[in-house]
């Protein structure tokens, strides 16, 4: 496997890439493309032309979650000439509104819209892309010392209720060495993603971690 920042609120000195407080990048395994996640804007797509990315080949648009920092730039780039329709593969939450004190901070796109410009594909269960590379789907809570936390609001047919979150996920990649785990934010629990990780794929071990991990100070850790 192969991945490539195409996002993140880091800039290379000299290499004048653009940077925000979000995340995107370009998976490369068995010869297949993916794109994790959108950033909160259209600058990953000018780091992409920049590093000579072309994002069109993207089989699959990986969403780790609803948020916009993380889902941003997905009219931007669904925008672009792709020969045919991607898809895009997220947990069902993630096309819901979201808000938090009263502003919108869920994907731009929501579920009409992307079930039209996109093969969309949403699953709570994980889902294999590659024989190495796996889609987690919806991480199970399971982890005492990691405990669920609200952040706004999601909007469902029934009304409005306080988000955990559930459309939080990850990718995990089976490699020679072991287990190499994919993240957004991590808001489901780095320890549940990692230990949901090692049942759906069977791998104990844990070779590499890599993404936001939102380690919080809660008061339940006092």
């Amino acid at each position: 496997m192969k991945l490539r920042v195409l996002m993140d609120n880091h800039t290379e000195i000299d290499a004048y890439y653009l940077g925000e407080p979000a995340v995107s990048c370009r998976i490369e395994d068995e010869g297949r493309n993916f794109l994790f996640d959108t950033g909160y804007s259209d600058a990953f797509l000018k780091n992409a032309a920049a590093m000579g990315t072309d994002l069109t080949e993207a089989e699959a648009i990986l969403l780790s979650h609803s948020h916009n920092d993380h889902t941003g730039g997905l009219r931007s780039l669904l925008a672009l000439p792709f020969g045919r329709k991607p898809k895009v593969i997220a947990c069902p939450d993630a096309v819901l509104p979201h808000e938090l004190d009263g502003m919108d901070i869920g994907s731009p796109l929501r579920k009409a819209e992307l079930a039209q410009a996109t093969e969309l594909i949403l699953t709570k269960e994980s889902l294999w892309l590659t024989e190495r590379l796996v889609f987690l789907g919806e991480i199970p809570r399971e982890i005492p010392f990691e405990p669920k936390y609200a952040i706004g609001m999601v909007m469902r047919a029934g009304g409005r209720e306080p988000d955990f979150m559930r459309d939080d996920t990850a990718l995990a990649y089976c490699g020679e060495s072991g287990l190499s785990i994919i993240t957004g934010c991590s808001h489901a629990g780095i320890c549940n993603m990692i230990s949901y990780a090692k049942k759906v794929t069977g791998i104990r071990q844990v070779r590499s971690v890599l993404g936001g991990f939102h380690l919080f100070e809660l008061d339940t850790f006092a």
